[in-house]
C-alpha cells in the first residue's frame, strides 16, 4: 500500500510536519476522515485521491481561519523596482507564489553580478579544484577535439549562455585568435550587470581584436535563434559553425533545467556544437556549502541574501536552513519563516499579494545533483546527440559536447 511521508507532505503543502502529526493522531481519534496505514505503532497517511483532497481541504481550511492579527505585512524595498521591469516581478512573484522559491537568475542583478565576479577571481587561484578551474581544464582537454570538429568552417563564433565575468572562456577565446578563425563573441544572460562585467574584461583582455556583442535574454523561455543566422542566410553554412557554451552549471539552479536545454535546443542550426558542463553527484558535493563570504548573522552568504533583503525580509522573521535532500536529490539552502507573512507587490494592473503561512519555507538556492549517465539521459530526451564525454580525473566534474538531434 503507498502512503505518505510525514515530510513529503510538509513539502507538498507547504505545512510543518507537526501539523502532520496532528492530523495522524486526530484521524486515529476519528476526528478526521483520513485512512491511515498503521504497523508497527506507526501510521502514515494513505496515498489516495480520496486523502489528496481531504488533505486540500483542511490546508484551505487551515489558510481560511489563519488569524490574521499574526500576519506581518510588508513591500519590497524601492530599490527592487529600480532593478526589475514589470514583466521581470511579475515572473519573480510566480515563483515565490507557486514553488516557494526565489527564481535564481535574478539575484545576478546590480550588487549580486558584482559579487559573483570577485567570487570567480577567487576561485581563479584556489589550488584545490572547483567548478572554475575545472572548466578552464576540461576546455583545454578537449580543445583537440572541438578543432576537428569545426576544422571544416573558416570562423567560429562563440556564444556564451550565462557567461559570468567571461573568465571560463577566456583561453578558449585566445586559442581561436590564435588560428585566425573567432569570429563573433555573443553574450546571453537575463542580467544587465552580467553583461557589462564580461564587455568590460573582454575588452580590457583583448581590446578590439574580440568583436563583442551581448543581448538580455532569459533562457528559459527566450530563443537566440535569430542571433544564429549568419552564414545560413547568406548560403555561407559550410563555413561558419556557432559554439554555443553554458558553464557555471547554471541550468542546475533551476526549477526546471528541462525549460533551459529546450530553448538552447531550438535555437541552434545543425552544424552548431553545445558544449555544457557540470559538478556531478558526490558524497563530498552533497556536503559543500563554500559559496562565498558568509554573513555574521546568519549562514547565508551576501549573494544568496540579496533577494530576501530586496524583499525586505528582516532576518528576525525566518530561521534559514540548509542541507542536502536524498529524495529529490538537491542541495539547498532555505528559509523557515517564524511568522505568516505577506508580501504586497505593486505592479502596473494593480497590487500582486504573496502569502507564506508560519512555516513555511522559501527556496532561495539549489543545486540539482546528477550523474553522468542522468545528464547524458537529459540531454538525449531534449533532443540532443551527444558526441563526446569527458570527466575529470576525480570524476567530480563531466563536459559534453553535443549537436542537435536531426532526422
Amino acid at each position: 500500500m503507498l502512503y505518505f511521508k510525514k515530510s513529503e507532505v510538509a513539502e507538498a503543502y507547504h505545512i510543518s510536519e507537526k501539523t502532520v502529526t496532528n492530523w495522524i493522531r486526530e484521524a486515529k481519534d476519528g476526528k478526521l476522515d483520513l485512512e491511515l496505514h498503521e504497523e508497527h505503532g506507526r501510521a502514515w497517511i494513505v496515498n489516495t485521491t480520496r486523502n489528496i483532497e481531504h488533505i486540500e481541504q483542511l490546508v484551505e481550511k487551515r489558510k481560511k481561519f489563519r488569524n490574521s492579527r499574526g500576519i506581518k505585512t510588508i513591500q519590497p524595498k524601492p530599490e527592487f523596482y529600480e532593478l526589475y521591469n514589470q514583466q521581470q516581478i511579475f515572473d519573480l512573484t510566480s515563483s515565490l507564489d507557486i514553488y516557494h522559491e526565489v527564481a535564481p537568475d535574478y539575484t545576478y542583478f546590480d550588487g549580486g553580478a558584482e559579487y559573483w565576479d570577485k567570487y570567480a577571481q577567487r576561485l581563479a587561484f584556489e589550488k584545490l579544484p572547483n567548478l572554475l578551474t575545472c572548466t578552464i581544464k576540461q576546455l583545454r582537454a578537449n580543445q583537440g577535439y572541438i578543432d576537428d570538429l569545426t576544422s571544416q568552417y573558416q570562423r567560429i563564433n562563440v556564444v556564451d549562455i550565462g557567461p559570468g565575468n567571461g573568465l571560463p572562456v577566456k583561453e578558449f577565446l585566445e586559442h581561436l585568435l590564435d588560428q585566425g578563425k573567432l569570429g563573433r563573441y555573443i553574450a546571453l544572460d537575463i542580467s544587465p550587470s552580467i553583461l557589462r562585467i564580461v564587455e568590460r574584461n573582454i575588452k580590457e583582455w583583448f581590446g578590439p581584436k574580440v568583436p563583442f556583442e551581448s543581448h538580455q535574454i532569459d533562457i528559459k523561455h527566450d530563443r537566440f535563434a535569430h542571433l544564429l543566422t549568419e552564414g545560413v542566410l547568406e548560403g555561407k553554412a559550410d563555413s561558419i559553425v556557432n559554439l554555443v557554451v553554458s558553464f557555471g552549471a547554471g541550468f542546475s539552479n533551476f526549477h526546471s533545467p528541462d525549460d533551459a536545454f529546450k530553448t538552447v535546443r531550438s535555437s541552434l542550426n545543425r552544424q552548431d556544437l553545445f558544449v555544457h558542463n557540470l559538478k556531478l553527484d558526490s558524497k563530498t558535493s552533497r556536503q559543500y556549502f563554500d559559496l562565498g563570504l558568509r554573513t555574521k548573522s546568519t549562514m547565508f552568504d551576501v549573494h544568496e541574501r540579496m533577494m530576501v533583503d530586496l524583499l525586505n525580509i528582516d532576518e528576525s522573521l525566518y530561521d534559514v536552513e540548509a542541507g542536502y535532500d536524498d529524495q529529490l536529490r538537491q542541495r539547498y539552502i532555505r528559509i523557515r519563516f517564524k511568522v505568516a507573512l505577506e508580501i504586497t507587490f505593486s505592479l502596473e494592473k494593480g497590487d500582486r499579494v504573496v502569502r507564506f503561512n508560519k512555516n513555511d519555507t522559501l527556496l532561495v538556492w539549489r543545486y540539482w545533483h546528477q550523474t553522468a549517465r542522468e545528464v547524458i539521459d537529459q540531454l538525449e530526451r531534449n533532443n540532443f546527440d551527444v558526441l563526446q564525454t569527458s570527466q575529470t580525473e576525480d570524476k567530480d566534474y563531466l563536459l559534453t559536447v553535443s549537436r542537435v538531434k536531426c532526422d
